[in-house]
């Protein structure tokens, strides 16, 4: 339900033709006369407070709760997004009775949080952007940063899904101790529709002897494995697959099989560490939990340097 994903931003080096492939995008903390740590900063406290609406795609935004780290050079945030444009009926899923109708001007405000690491001295920064039920907000930063950003540098910047095989290696090699098939079932009663709103929803858990495992990470995404020829089998009866994986006594759950947009760019949230209020991530465990995720990326990505985060 509530996941993670990260990924890497960049702004490529015009005029880069011919020097060395570290030399082809710029150092992100010296981009001319800018920082992309204070970039991000002073965009997110640009935009708190009163919300702002994007009539191309029908969404409200602000930010709150902005906190930012000088010295690990950190920065966290809730991004508050909602989208307008249709009536709705808001029921209660105890009675079924309409508690509030939706009008076509009313938006459904989602927290979601996001988390940027900007290390100083590297042409690469990390972003995580939190996504509920699917529904994300990458699309809508990057749009807004984007024409912040190319005001501010002339230039463009780029955010991309950050791979398994640059950023989480350790976890690769970790047992998997769950495979969870999630399957949705229509239903025909029109009672059940009107309470399930529309759709069943039904999990099978396998899990494998006692003392035992069901493979490494690695496996389930090596495509001559028989993980991932079973994943292939079982991907058509469901709509997610995910993997349940250990290591040193901590678990993390990825998203797995075809349906998922990439075989490790969601991470789904600790449900051990992290506390919910009323179905929203407390912000100080969250950010505390991918603090320690950020600690991971870094100590796989820059092994043989020591770069000061959490």
């Amino acid at each position: 339900m509530h996941s993670v994903s990260p990924y890497l931003m960049r702004c490529f080096n015009p005029d880069a033709d011919g020097k060395q492939q570290q030399q082809r995008y710029h150092v992100l903390d010296k981009i001319g006369n800018s920082d992309l740590f204070e970039l991000i900063k002073n965009f997110i406290n640009s935009n708190l407070g009163e919300y702002k609406i994007v009539d191309s795609s029908k969404q409200v935004y602000q930010f709150s709760d902005l906190q930012y780290n000088d010295e690990t050079r950190e920065i966290t945030a809730w991004f508050n997004v909602g989208s307008y444009g249709m009536k709705a009926d808001i029921i209660n899923i105890k009675t079924g009775e309409i508690d509030f109708e939706k009008a076509q001007n009313n938006a459904e405000i989602i927290k979601h949080y996001v988390h940027f690491f900007v290390p100083k001295g590297f042409n690469e920064a990390i972003a995580f952007t939190h996504t509920y039920r699917g529904i994300g907000i990458k699309t809508l930063f990057l749009q807004l940063f984007s024409d912040y950003f190319g005001k501010a540098t002339k230039l463009v910047m780029q955010m991309n899904p950050l791979s398994y095989d640059n950023a989480v290696n350790a976890w690769l090699d970790a047992t998997a101790k769950e495979v969870k098939l999630t399957k949705f079932v229509g239903v025909k009663d029109l009672a059940d529709q009107i309470k399930l709103l529309g759709h069943n929803e039904q999990e099978l858990i396998i899990k494998p002897p006692r003392n035992s495992g069901l493979g490494k990470l690695r496996d389930y995404l090596n495509k001559n494995s028989e993980q991932f020829k079973a994943i292939e089998i079982i991907n058509e009866y469901g709509a997610q697959i995910k993997t349940v994986v250990e290591m040193n006594g901590k678990k993390k759950t990825f998203n797995i099989g075809n349906n998922s947009s990439s075989s490790l760019c969601e991470i789904e949230l600790d449900e051990e560490e992290i506390v919910y209020n009323e179905g929203v991530p407390d912000y100080v465990s969250l950010r505390k939990w991918i603090r320690g995720i950020v600690r991971e990326y870094s100590s796989s990505m820059y092994p043989s340097l020591t770069i000061e985060v959490a």
